[in-house]
Order: structure tokens, then sequence, then C-alpha cells
């Protein structure tokens, strides 16, 4: 089963608007929000049909379902029928401003179980070119942090993957306050890793 491991809540809207049509359900990790149910990008999904299920893994709480860590929330969401999970943290992000110390390494956590247990894991890259913070135009830290740790464990999906604008038309885009016109490579890559996790599916 293929397994999208988010850095940021932002990017789970085009991840999945790369998986619709498939059972997808959404794992929230620790690193941001706990608390599922703050998210308004998991309720729009759910209403428009691209989001089967939610789990919260860990301290995270208020999915359909709880699970103890992310090992058991990927078994559970494969035992009830999803063709992908999306892992992600929640809403908000902690962050001390150095390499390891912020919550998208909950990214490396979610590779690190889907390797263990058999699945296919995904990266979606945090790539931008609107963010002026140094650390992370282009490929941000984030991801080359998590990328030094899981090694080769992970998938990557190329930012030119398929028409990104037309499949989230009508989904509410934005991250730290940018849209897709403000920071298009961002959403891009997120929908290149949906599409990358589709191409997967057995």
């Amino acid at each position: 089963m293929p397994v999208v491991a988010c850095s940021l809540h932002s990017q789970v809207t085009p991840v999945c608007a790369a998986l619709r049509g498939l059972r997808v359900a959404y794992v929230q990790l620790e690193g941001g929000a706990l608390a599922v149910e703050l998210s308004d990008a998991v309720r729009e999904l759910r209403r428009e049909g691209l989001l089967e299920a939610t789990i919260g893994a860990g301290a995270c709480f208020g999915g359909d379902l709880d699970c103890v860590n992310v090992y058991s929330a990927l078994a559970v969401a494969r035992a009830r029928g999803a063709d992908v999970v999306v892992c992600a943290i929640g809403p908000g992000i902690v962050g001390t401003g150095t390499r390891l110390g912020h919550g998208g390494m909950a990214a490396a956590a979610a590779i690190e179980a889907a390797s263990a247990l058999g699945g296919r894991p995904v990266l979606a890259l945090r790539v931008s070119d609107g963010d002026a913070r140094e650390r992370h135009q282009g490929v941000s830290h984030h991801s080359d942090a998590v990328l030094a740790v899981t090694g080769d464990r992970a998938r990557v999906g190329s930012p030119a993957a398929g028409d990104w604008r037309t499949a989230c038309e009508g989904l509410t885009l934005h991250h730290m306050g940018r849209g897709p016109d403000e920071d298009p490579s961002f959403f891009a890559a997120a929908y290149a890793a949906g599409v990358h996790a589709r191409s997967l599916v057995a």
C-alpha cells in the first residue's frame, strides 16, 4: 500500500487531489496540532469525497479512529480497505529553526513505519519559490533532513507530474499565507507525491 508522508499539513489537499477516486485514509501525526477536528482541510476533503477515513496516531486524537502509534494506524487503515494512506502533522508546526528540531520529522517516522510494514512510502517534498527564508527556498531543509535519515526508503514524485491546478480546482490551497499564485512550486510538489503514490496502487 502506498503511504504519502507529508511534513506540513498544507500538503494534504494537493496530495489528496491527485488521489481522487481512490479510498484514501488520513493519518494525523504529532508535530503540529493534535486534534484532527481542528483541520479545515480535512473537513473540506471529507465533504468533497476525497478522504474516506481519518485516524489520529500517538497523541493525536479525534479521528474516526485513534491508534497508539503510526504503525498501528497504517495497519488499521490497510485492514479497513484503504488504497492509499496520507500521513501528515496537524495544522501548524513545532519548529526551532534547526535541521532536526521541527515537527516535519514526523514524515520520517511515517516512512520508516510504512517501509517496515511492507508498504511503499512516498515523501511529499516541501518545495518553495515564494518563501523568503533561505532554509525553505527550493527543496526545504525539512525535506533534506527527512531524506537524510530515511535514505532510499522513500520515493519522491516529479514536480512536473500532471496538471495540479486543474486537479485542485475548487479546493482551498494555502501555505503560510500564500496561495497557488504566490508559491506554485509548493503545491505542485505535493500534488506530484500524490500522482506518484497513485501509480503505485496495485
